[in-house]
């Protein structure tokens, strides 16, 4: 009934957890696909450690995490897609809840469940998409991974990762598909996100960027292009998102002490949405580079 795929590179001391947390599922109908996209490390041997016929292990030379889904999706024989990301976890009943809701939907398409996020050994609730308001801004604004959705087979062959993008490609991905088909929420949570130091959120807040900045900003102007999704946002909420970005990753880039990103992040800002805070902004990013950050968060 599932296929369930998991994108990696070079992440073998991760994906263990992540293979057993499949493994333990309730519900036991299912295909794991494992797109190793150019690993350097031992992941084919982690993978054939596991005598099961269900996982099936599919190497690619590295062509980024889009790249690998789609792949995923192309080799993929059942009726529903899910995502697992290498370094988290499914809890045991996450393809069971699933199963419950699309047998008890009218015309089940597009579904998605909670996640948690653990770092630290801390654990919170990412906040669930509220469909009593906007959902492509609810989309836009909450923090939607890829391990909770659910996905019919028919619409990914159609609607797949944009390869352009390597950054919010999965929010790109999420609104094209909300914009034709009804998104369904449950209210249970079923999988984990664990932050790690190694993780792409925080290894690419750690060390600022320009490339992904543009890729980024880039990624979202494009979705913006699509009629449909123009029509189901405000332009005035659409420029605040781009401004959200902007001020996020000049906040980062300065405070990690990145003088020449930072100034170079400020300018855009400055040309693209020119605001009094950012004459406060310019002297703290001299200051930050110098390590005085306590008087200029």
């Amino acid at each position: 009934m599932f296929s369930i795929i998991i994108p990696t590179y070079n992440r073998a001391n991760h994906l263990p957890k992540a293979i057993e947390s499949v493994l333990s599922q309730l519900f036991t109908d299912w295909e794991l696909i494992i797109v190793d996209d150019g690993s350097t490390d031992n992941t084919s041997d982690v993978v054939a450690s596991y005598n099961d016929p269900r996982i099936k292990y599919i190497y690619q030379e590295n062509a980024e995490r889009s790249a690998a889904r789609n792949n995923g999706i192309r080799n993929a024989n059942s009726e529903w897609i899910c995502f697992l990301d290498s370094d988290d976890v499914y809890l045991n009943q996450h393809l069971a809840v699933f199963e419950k809701a699309i047998n008890e939907s009218a015309n089940p398409r597009f579904l998605l469940s909670g996640c948690i996020r653990e770092e630290a050994g801390e654990q919170n609730l990412y906040p669930l998409i509220n469909l009593n308001n906007n959902v492509i801004e609810e989309i836009w604004t909450r923090f939607i991974l890829a391990n909770a959705v659910c996905i019919h087979r028919s619409i990914m062959l159609n609607h797949q990762f944009d390869l352009r993008f390597r950054i919010w490609e999965d929010t790109h991905l999420w609104t094209r598909l909300a914009v034709h088909y009804e998104l369904q929420v449950l209210k249970d949570y079923t999988c984990k996100q664990i932050i790690n130091p190694e993780g792409t959120v925080a290894s690419g807040l750690s060390k600022v960027k320009i490339l992904d900045v543009k890729q980024y900003l880039a990624a979202i102007k494009d979705v913006y292009q699509d009629e449909a999704v123009k029509k189901s946002i405000s332009h005035d909420f659409y420029l605040a998102y781009l401004e959200q970005k902007l001020r996020m990753y000049l906040y980062q880039s300065r405070m990690n002490g990145q003088l020449g990103v930072a100034l170079r992040i400020w300018f855009s800002y400055l040309t693209r949405f020119p605001r009094w805070f950012l004459v406060l902004e310019f002297p703290k990013i001299f200051l930050n580079a110098l390590g005085i950050k306590k008087r200029t968060s």
